[in-house]
Parts: structure tokens; C-alpha cells; sequence
């Protein structure tokens, strides 16, 4: 059974971090019940609220997903993403699957996708994530916007 969803319809669950139901409102606010454009979002000037923050898309063959554009953000809780890269030279091993997917899921439907880590170690710390994929029309398709918000960072101990 196959059932649709209009993009507008995604609901984030309860107790999200602000930022994060703050972007999703943004985005929900210019897609007016339809993927916006692209356009519409200026990473440079979102980047002042939203510090980690990149936009998606897939490479001019259509087979590798890639960094259209990175927020130049002091430190990513993974290895610093580059413009114009691949996505999984950037994507801790254990996470590419699971990350490929989704991103690949939300450039399909048009659906957002949202997602919070388990703890993993990072340069001696344990970090949780918050993740958010925004789906928006590029120039030559769909790509998406995401929005990585830490949740916790320890030091082991």
C-alpha cells in the first residue's frame, strides 16, 4: 500500500531542540505546502543562527550525493564537510549507510527527515546529534537543506 504525504504534513516529534523546530518552521513558512526553492535560502545569512548548516544535491551524473554549498562554521562535530565533495568523505563510516539513505529518501519524496544520534566518540568526546533534511527545488533538481544541532558533548573521562 502506498500512501502520500504532502511535505507540509511532516510533524517534528515533541521536545526537539528550538533550533531546530525554528528551521523547520522557517522552511515550512516559504514552502507554503510545497517544496520551496532554493533560493530562498541564503545559507551565508542563516548560517548566523544556524551554524551547521549545508546544502545537498546529487553530482551532474546523478550518482553521488555531494556538498552544494557549506556554512563556514567553526567546528563540525564530524569531519568539516567541503564544497563540492562528496558527502561521504565526510560522514563518519558507521553512519554512511544509514545517512546516504536518508538523504536519498528526502530528495525522492519531498518529505523532511529528522533524526538525533545515539552518542558517538569524537576526538575524545561523546556528541549527540539533532538532523534535520529539508527538501527545496535547485537549479537542476531536488536537493535538500540540512541542519545538524549538538545536543550533548561530554569529555570521557
Amino acid at each position: 500500500m502506498t500512501t502520500h504525504i504532502a511535505p507540509s504534513d511532516f510533524l517534528l516529534p515533541a521536545g526537539v531542540h528550538p533550533r531546530i523546530g525554528a528551521f523547520y518552521a522557517l522552511w515550512r513558512r516559504k514552502s507554503q505546502g510545497d517544496v520551496p526553492d532554493v533560493a530562498q535560502f541564503d545559507l551565508a545569512e542563516l548560517s548566523e543562527t544556524y551554524p551547521l548548516l549545508a546544502r545537498i544535491g546529487m553530482d551532474p551524473a546523478g550518482k553521488t550525493l555531494m556538498w552544494l554549498d557549506v556554512a563556514a562554521a567553526g567546528h563540525w562535530p564530524f569531519k568539516t564537510p567541503v564544497k563540492d565533495r562528496p558527502l561521504v568523505q565526510s560522514v563518519p563510516m558507521p553512519s554512511i549507510k544509514r545517512v546516504i539513505g536518508a538523504f536519498q529518501e528526502t530528495l525522492s519524496s519531498g518529505i523532511p527527515d529528522y533524526y538525533e544520534t545515539t552518542s558517538w566518540g569524537n576526538g575524545g568526546q561523546t556528541v549527540s546529534l539533532a538532523r534535520i533534511a529539508v527538501p527545496v527545488k535547485g537549479e537542476l533538481g531536488p536537493e535538500l537543506i540540512a541542519y545538524w544541532e549538538v545536543l550533548e558533548a561530554e569529555n570521557f573521562s
